[in-house]
């Protein structure tokens, strides 16, 4: 079961309280892989330093058990609950014969935000193609956490960066949570919205976390971001080529998870969770930190919440948490198995990488009958 995430934000910085009562609107361009239009796109290749452009033959190619297909967008529009809208990019699902999971934000139109997320099983060999043929702009796909041949790991600059179609093979060895992004210009195309979840199941398939593990009745995301609306103005190059485009000061105006705005009070007022969960059911939670400034996460201690795994690997032992601080990139497994009816409220910290102050507060809350 996956869960319908509400979240609310309470900014820190510049902060204004506001009594929005509607839920999250979402416009789009999008036309799916090929990309066009938009703000922060401006040049094409041929103005970037440090890009290398090339779509080979991948090596050693064999016949897969998954694929998946993966387009670009590039002139998203996400209407915040403020009412400005941001330009978000993405990949698109362009067709696969994998478990897709669905868009696990807000829907893009042509994409959704956070992108489309991929589910396999440990030990399935995999193929990921992205098709950007026809564009002006190159893009790469990174599988975080996979730890790929050189050719298959989509790091742009170290190897190349698909300027037509490419096939990444892969194959994941351990169960837990990752994500994939583009590792072209990494930290603004991250920023800008192109990433999303990837699972690797065990053999057992969903509802039981690792082979010999704990199982789970429910399925929840928490994709934490802060967004820099600024940064959402830029080129798709900006700064590749050693100029200074502040892409040093991240200072973010929204905070989301998975890919939803929720200022004020109106999306805690929902149920958050597809169906109902039971008192004595099990939770897993998939965390992860998707945005660049750390994380400090909350957890009520009536969920009696267990870290079982980090970064898709186990802890030697489960450890019992009421809250722990994440860094970009990484990971946890979380199970959760609440005792008591309530509403919980889960809330995510986004604090300053130097000085250690909150920039805002990003909350969710889990119901249980």
């Amino acid at each position: 079961m996956l869960f319908d995430i509400n979240e609310k934000f309470a900014r820190k910085m510049s902060y204004r309280k506001r009594s929005s009562s509607g839920s999250t609107t979402t416009t789009t361009t999008t036309s799916g892989g090929g990309g066009g239009g938009g703000g922060g796109m401006c040049g094409g290749v041929g103005g970037a330093c440090y890009v290398y452009p090339d779509a080979p033959a991948t090596p050693g190619i064999v016949t897969p058990d998954v694929t998946f297909g993966r387009g670009i967008y590039m002139n998203g529009s996400m209407t915040m609950d403020d009412g400005k809208s941001v330009t978000i990019w993405g990949f698109t699902d362009t067709g696969s014969n994998g478990t897709q999971m669905g868009g696990m934000g807000g829907n893009m139109g042509g994409g959704v935000f956070p992108s489309p997320a991929m589910r396999v099983t440990a030990g399935q060999v995999v193929h990921t193609t992205l098709d950007v043929s026809g564009m002006m702009w190159v893009h790469t796909i990174h599988h975080h956490g996979i730890e790929p041949a050189d050719h298959a790991d989509g790091v742009g600059h170290i190897t190349w960066d698909v300027d037509g179609v490419y096939t990444y093979q892969w194959r994941p060895v351990h169960p837990g949570t990752y994500f994939y992004h583009c590792h072209v210009n990494t930290p603004l195309h991250a920023e800008l919205g192109m990433y999303g979840a990837l699972v690797v199941d065990p053999v057992e398939g969903p509802g039981t976390l690792i082979s010999g593990g704990p199982t789970y009745d429910a399925e929840c995301f928490w994709a934490v971001d802060e967004i820099d609306s600024r940064w959402h103005t830029l080129c798709w190059d900006a700064g590749t080529c050693g100029q200074d485009v502040g892409l040093n000061l991240l200072r973010p105006d929204y905070f989301i998870i998975t890919g939803v705005d929720g200022s004020g009070t109106s999306a805690m007022n929902n149920p958050p969770i597809s169906g109902s969960i039971q008192a004595g059911q099990t939770i897993l939670a998939r965390y992860i930190c998707a945005g660049f400034h750390p994380q400090q996460v909350h957890i009520p201690s009536a969920l009696n919440a267990k870290i079982y795994l980090s970064d898709g690997r186990p802890l030697p032992n489960p450890v019992s948490t009421t809250g722990f601080r994440a860094i970009s990139g990484e990971r946890y497994d979380i199970i959760m198995k609440p005792t008591k009816p309530g509403n919980y409220i889960v809330s995510f910290d986004i604090k300053d990488w130097i000085t250690g102050n909150v920039w805002g507060t990003a909350k969710t809350n889990i119901t249980v009958t």
